[in-house]
Parts: C-alpha cells; structure tokens; sequence
C-alpha cells in the first residue's frame, strides 16, 4: 500500500469538504435559525445546497480513499489534513482567531498521523 495516493485524496477530501461548509457558513451570516420553518427555507437556498453537493462529492472522494486502504490509515489522515482546512480557512476567510491551543492540537495531530503512517508500512 502506498501512502502518496491516501494523502493525495485525503488532500482533495478536505479542500472539497471545507469548502461546502464554508460554503453554507458564508450564507450563514447574518441569520439566526430560530424556527423549524427557518431551518427549512435555509436549507433550500442555493449556495446551501451547493455546499451540501460539495460535501457529497468530499465523501465520494473519502470513499475512494477507503477503498485502497485501511481506515485505520484513511481515517487519521483525512481528519488531519481536514483539521489543517479548516483553521486555514477560519482564519484566512471568516477572520477567527486562532490561539496556541488550536496550533499545539495541530502538531499532536500530525504527529499521531506520523505516527500511524509509520506503523502502517
């Protein structure tokens, strides 16, 4: 089993997975979803649906993933490379803040997935 390739779509499931949620998060701003009704109508506008089709097309590629290696592998990777996403966005995109937590998470993340790729081969 190579690695290159579990890396390789774990990169494109996070990018496609981040981006839908950015996707519904941009049209999150600004609404409070108070209602059932709310929840209803919101999730039928357009850049909503298009985040959720983004997603379903990030777990196509995970899939893909799974299916030439151990979730044991997949799962770790796809996560961290997720998690790597998702700061860069929140902070690049939606201005958060990100603290010595987030960065310190970061680093034990990618050193258990080190570790994990190590026992894999």
């Amino acid at each position: 089993m190579n690695f290159i390739p579990v890396v390789i779509y774990s990169i494109v499931y996070a990018a496609l997975n981040v981006s839908g949620a950015a996707l519904i998060k941009t049209e999150l701003k600004g609404t409070k979803l108070s209602g059932l009704t709310e929840y209803f109508f919101f999730l039928f506008r357009f850049r909503v649906m298009a985040g959720f089709a983004v997603v379903f097309i990030s777990a196509l590629v995970l899939i893909k993933a799974l299916s030439i290696a151990k979730i044991s592998l997949v799962n770790p990777v796809a996560t961290g490379v997720n998690f790597m996403f998702t700061l860069a966005v929140g902070y690049f995109l939606f201005e958060e803040r990100i603290g010595w937590a987030h960065y310190l998470g970061l680093v034990l993340i990618l050193t258990g997935i080190l570790i994990i790729s190590a026992a894999e081969r």
